[in-house]
């Protein structure tokens, strides 16, 4: 995002009554450390100009407080913006803001860190590591799917000891998907059941790979059937313990290390702000309320602030 829209879209804010302070993040956790600052000083709302990574650094820092997360949308990938029906437009997007309103939503948990979208055990957790930031730059969300290709082929199943709300499941796993909202990488909803303020996450268990599972599962995702594939298992959970070793696990598109791990909804979590007009089946519950204008902080992810 340019500098010049950048400031159009703050000088928005500022019309409307609000006190914004631009901030920039300056190395990994920066957002996480600005964010748990402001939700200490009780700044109201907390607005992003990043990608989704960016988002789960600042979820770190607001999660069980009342400061509220907005987004102006930046960064190699959005899903939540698009999943919050948020403009493109940085303008748009914070008039959509001034004027939104709050709603209490859930987060997950894998091991101590929040996720807003998802985490995955297994193929796609393999991939992210290995797309680096030049290719993220040169290709934007393409570089996964590229990435992706290569690795699913060499992706084998694994046995895995687990615990689905402490009852035993144990399970051949290629790869495990574990959402609070619906769309996968803003190109397929794979949870496509989930809501995110029911107290539940969303648990999608792939069990095994090759070129002809991935193809016709595949096909089923594109019309919400892959739940009933024999090779595809989809349940509600509250908890979900995999006690396997070595299995990678990435949290909104970001590597966060490897099970054993312990995954859970945290319900209630975050408060964010959305589009007054907004209709989705994310959300079940009632809005909180408006948004009043007051004080804001924009964290804006230094490489993509132009």
């Amino acid at each position: 995002m340019s500098e010049e829209r950048l400031q159009a879209a703050l000088d928005h804010a500022r019309a409307a009554g609000w006190q914004v302070e631009r901030v920039e993040t300056d190395y990994e956790r920066h957002g996480m450390e600005i964010a748990r600052a402001a939700a200490a000083a009780g700044v109201d709302v907390v607005i992003v100009n990043g990608g989704d990574g960016t988002i789960n650094e600042v979820i770190q820092g607001i999660a069980h407080t009342d400061t509220a997360l907005a987004v102006l949308p930046g960064g190699t990938a959005n899903v939540w913006a698009n999943e919050a029906g948020i403009h493109k437009d940085p303008s748009d997007a914070m008039l959509d803001i001034v004027r939104g309103v709050r709603r209490r939503i859930d987060l997950g948990r894998a091991g101590d860190r929040y996720f807003l979208l998802m985490a995955g055990i297994g193929l796609d957790a393999e991939i992210v590591p290995r797309v680096g930031a030049r290719m993220k730059r040169l290709l934007g969300a393409a570089s996964y799917v590229l990435m992706g290709v290569f690795i699913a082929l060499r992706t084998k199943s694994r046995q895995v000891e687990m615990r689905i709300d402490g009852v035993d499941a144990d399970a051949s796993v290629y790869w495990m998907l574990i959402g609070n909202t619906r769309s996968y990488g803003g190109l397929a909803e794979i949870t496509y059941r989930a809501v995110a303020d029911d107290g539940q996450l969303d648990v999608e268990v792939m069990h095994r790979g090759g070129v002809f599972h991935l193809l016709a599962d595949g096909a089923r995702v594109l019309f919400h059937r892959h739940d009933r594939s024999p090779n595809v298992e989809y349940r509600h959970a509250r908890t979900v313990e995999i006690a396997a070793p070595g299995l990678p696990v990435q949290v909104d598109g970001e590597f966060l290390g490897e099970t054993p791990m312990r995954f859970e909804v945290a319900p209630a979590a975050l408060t964010v702000i959305v589009p007054p007009s907004l209709r989705s089946k994310l959300f079940q519950q009632p809005a909180i309320g408006p948004v009043d204008a007051g004080e804001g902080e924009a964290a804006s992810e230094r490489h993509h602030a132009g």
